[in-house]
């Protein structure tokens, strides 16, 4: 049920801004809570599941005729597609790094109604994409519960640092412009 629940936050929500549903997952990894092999491939489905899904939805998509209440929306697929066609190349292997994008380029793909292989490199992409995040949280997350008492206390002594340089300040300040 955890893995399910994982992929239908992968699918719903990642390039969000954030890769939330990888942050959440290896710090569940870290403490015990979830499989790092299970948990890696049920976000990739998850991605290559809205990748597909928006791919093909583009490519049907391009069938359908506009009428005058879509202008709009034609005016903003025409300004996106200029940026697609301009760096298409690097855009799809790299773009679930760039917010939204990575959730606009398969369909716009498909809407180009490029060939199969693009779809192809953008599941590539997503490879890339949740390795690089997965593997460097995963990592951090294990270091951060190694060392949590040793970090605790450097946060609470600069906590501390900050709250005595702060209330000196404010001290000089009210000693200087007295009310």
């Amino acid at each position: 049920m955890k893995y399910l629940l994982l992929f239908f936050a992968t699918f719903l929500f990642d390039n969000s801004g954030t890769p939330i549903p990888i942050l959440t997952t290896t710090a569940l990894i870290s403490v015990g809570k979830l499989k790092i092999f299970p948990s890696f491939f049920t976000i990739y489905l998850g991605l290559l599941s809205w990748d597909t899904l928006t791919f093909f939805a583009g490519k049907k998509l391009k069938s359908v005729s506009f009428n005058l209440k879509w202008k709009f929306v034609r005016k903003i697929l025409i300004e996106f597609l200029n940026v697609y066609i301009s760096s298409e190349k690097i855009l799809l292997p790299l773009c679930k790094f760039v917010p939204w994008v990575g959730k606009a380029t398969p369909f716009l793909a498909g809407y180009m109604e490029r060939p199969f292989r693009t779809l192809l490199v953008i599941w590539a992409g997503d490879l890339i994409y949740e390795s690089v995040f997965f593997f460097t949280t995963l990592t951090a997350g294990r270091v951060f519960l190694e060392f949590s008492k040793i970090l605790g206390i450097v946060l609470f002594a600069v906590v501390i640092l900050v709250y005595l340089l702060w209330k000196s300040r404010i001290s000089k300040s009210i000693v200087k412009h007295p009310r």
